[in-house]
């Protein structure tokens, strides 16, 4: 799948899912009907109750992250929350649909695909039995894009619960220095990141709506800034999302110096005015660090892949 194809593939889940949610959550009119049962647990469980494939065969009433089993070192950051309802229904059959044919990297024999992260689903079914779907998305596509729908959805879900605080984002001006600690801010959002396990807090609690980049030419202490650019609401989500599923968790390879390649901060911003800021640099193996949490604290998260490298430089204007 080529890059512009991937991304195509993204941006339309993260479309189907708005439309899901708002048509979802209007509200229904039911006649006749018996008051609805008291929701089952929706908490965690160390380890799934039915098989996988329960998920195509009945209903579900609740769908969320979980830990991973195991405590895997190389975990995708995702949102808290959990689906339930008729949204949960039909995430979960989306889910199904996504994962039919997946490829099993674990019985990969040809090179390992890359540790960019993994993650774990739990579906609660009808029949109060809860199922599991794990991923990684260093795996495949399709790993991207079924960790991409239970992402978006919650964060749809966040954004509409934060709709009476909506706050413009305010333009960002670069700092003359390559760092990640310089342009973050906290809307009422921040307090969404709170909360999370640190393993797992994402880069931003909302969707991204806004996003300005900063690029810089040289080498550390020598690097000096060289432009400025803002991207549109769709390309600064894209860029988000990327940078969650698209970086290879805690490697360092042998990759040499790029003393002529161009880093960047990229600053995101949802709609509350939160703002968190992405260091990349190319000059040394595309390493990445991210302000995560609140307060937000710069953390070393691995290399980039070149997948978000490109979607970052393409970006200019």
């Amino acid at each position: 799948m080529t890059l512009r194809a991937g991304w195509t593939v993204l941006a339309a889940v993260a479309v189907g899912l708005l439309v899901l949610v708002a048509v979802l959550t209007l509200p229904g009119l039911v006649s006749g009907s018996e008051p609805a049962a008291a929701p089952r647990s929706i908490a965690c469980v160390v380890r799934a109750t039915a098989p996988t494939d329960e998920i195509g065969k009945q209903g579900a009433e609740w769908v969320r992250f979980c830990p991973v089993a195991g405590g895997h070192a190389q975990v995708v950051r995702h949102p808290s929350g959990v689906v339930t309802g008729d949204l949960a229904d039909s995430v979960a059959a989306g889910l199904w649909q996504t994962q039919v044919d997946r490829p099993d990297c674990a019985a990969d024999v040809g090179p390992s695909p890359g540790p960019a992260g993994h993650y774990r689903i739990e579906v609660g079914l009808a029949d109060g039995r809860i199922a599991e779907l794990t991923g990684d998305t260093g795996c495949s596509e399709r790993d991207v894009v079924l960790f991409s729908q239970l992402e978006t959805t919650l964060l749809m879900e966040a954004s509409a619960a934060q709709s009476p605080t909506l706050e413009p984002p305010r333009p960002v001006t670069c700092p003359a220095r390559f760092t990640a600690d310089a342009t973050n801010r906290d809307g009422a959002s921040a307090r969404l990141l709170a909360d999370q396990p640190a393993q797992t807090v994402p880069f931003l609690p909302l969707p991204a709506v806004a996003a300005d980049v900063c690029a810089y030419t040289g080498r550390g202490p020598g690097r000096v800034l060289a432009g400025q650019w803002q991207l549109d609401p769709g390309l600064a989500d894209s860029i988000r999302s990327a940078a969650t599923t698209q970086v290879d968790i805690g490697a360092r390879t042998m990759c040499g110096a790029s003393p002529r390649g161009t880093s960047y901060v990229v600053v995101l911003a949802d709609a509350t005015g939160t703002a968190r800021t992405l260091a990349i640099d190319p000059t040394e193996c595309a390493t990445v660090v991210a302000a995560l949490g609140t307060p937000a604290e710069p953390t070393s998260l691995g290399v980039a892949r070149q997948r978000l490298v490109r979607l970052i430089a393409r970006s200019a204007p």
